[in-house]
């Protein structure tokens, strides 16, 4: 599979509009992450595309072809669902056995597995001794046996530790790297943000917005952050910056502290402020732009709505330091 399509997707659960013609993608080596708040629609949408639940309306293409969630689409499917049970009785191993038989991966791969999430010292421990990170690793385990062509996952980093988050962090650049595709659900935006390639905000049922992180950022606008730190003689009179700031019409927002100063702005002033910057080359150690968190993102798209962006690619580079 090189790209699935999910077509105006509509669920009405009684007076409820679960999904309103939703509509989203997924391509070769992307990870997509669905956020919005509780009864948004998130789960509502996983459950339509793993044929758990049937849809009033929906057309779903893989390379651009109609198909049915059958089993051979599912065959193509890992899932890890948000609550995973396992009968307490059987150990690690023997819940992996049974999925890998039941999916016709071959035995030696149960091993391989339990060692990619790192369980292969609880192999032959019993699940009641299991904390629940570790069922979630085993969950996991279950979702990539074989490799599957879509990894769908909700919730996948409840209960994990940080050692648990860095085998999800390695599961997913390997999605990335071969080509594969994933789509999960999850509000943890600022510990995910980082590990996906788009991400689809849904609100009331209906798309907010679906673009990359740097993207969404775009759309929503808010301002930035930019800290400067000072050398020599202006460390202790910033005077003459917050004048140039004031002539470029950008002091509205200043908060000096001890060696420097922050300016916050619109990203489209930033290059502005670089040009006042520039005026100050001696004088100026460091610079250093934050941009806004995905939370407070995520926020503003919330309550000011947004029309749903066209996806981007690209992963998101980290806020740039400047000496």
């Amino acid at each position: 599979m090189k790209r699935i399509e999910l077509d105006s997707v509509s669920v009405r659960f009684g007076d409820v509009q679960a999904l309103d013609d939703v509509t989203t993608h997924l391509q070769s080596g992307e990870v997509l992450m669905l956020v919005g708040p509780n009864g948004a629609g998130k789960s509502t949408l996983l459950k339509v595309l793993l044929g758990l639940l049937d849809a009033d309306t929906c057309t779903l293409r893989v390379d651009g072809q109609p198909v049915r969630v059958d089993k051979k689409f599912k065959s193509r499917l890992g899932y890890l669902p948000e609550s995973v049970a396992f009968a307490e009785s059987l150990t690690g191993r023997q819940v992996l056995g049974f999925f890998a038989r039941a999916r016709g991966v071959a035995k030696a791969q149960v091993d391989v597995v339990l060692a990619r999430v790192g369980l292969a010292h609880a192999a032959k421990r019993a699940i009641r001794g299991y904390s629940r990170g570790m069922r979630q690793r085993l969950g996991l385990g279950i979702a990539i046996l074989g490799d599957p062509d879509l990894l769908v996952l909700d919730e996948p980093t409840g209960g994990l530790d940080q050692e648990g988050l860095g085998v999800l962090w390695e599961v997913l650049g390997e999605v990335q790297q071969q080509g594969r595709m994933a789509i999960l659900s999850s509000h943890d935006l600022t510990l995910l943000e980082r590990r996906v390639d788009r991400i689809c905000l849904l609100a009331g049922g209906k798309v907010r917005a679906d673009a990359s992180p740097v993207a969404m950022r775009e759309m929503a606008a808010l301002p930035v952050r930019v800290s400067f730190n000072f050398a020599g003689a202006m460390r202790d009179d910033i005077s003459p910056f917050t004048a140039a700031l004031d002539r470029a019409g950008l002091s509205t927002d200043v908060l000096p502290f001890t060696g420097g100063l922050t300016v916050c702005v619109r990203p489209s002033d930033l290059l502005r402020l670089l040009d006042v910057r520039g005026q100050f080359n001696g004088a100026v150690e460091r610079v250093r732009v934050e941009e806004p968190g995905l939370d407070a993102v995520y926020e503003h798209l919330l309550e000011n709505g947004s029309p749903a962006a066209a996806a981007t690619s690209g992963r998101q580079a980290s806020p740039p330091e400047v000496n």
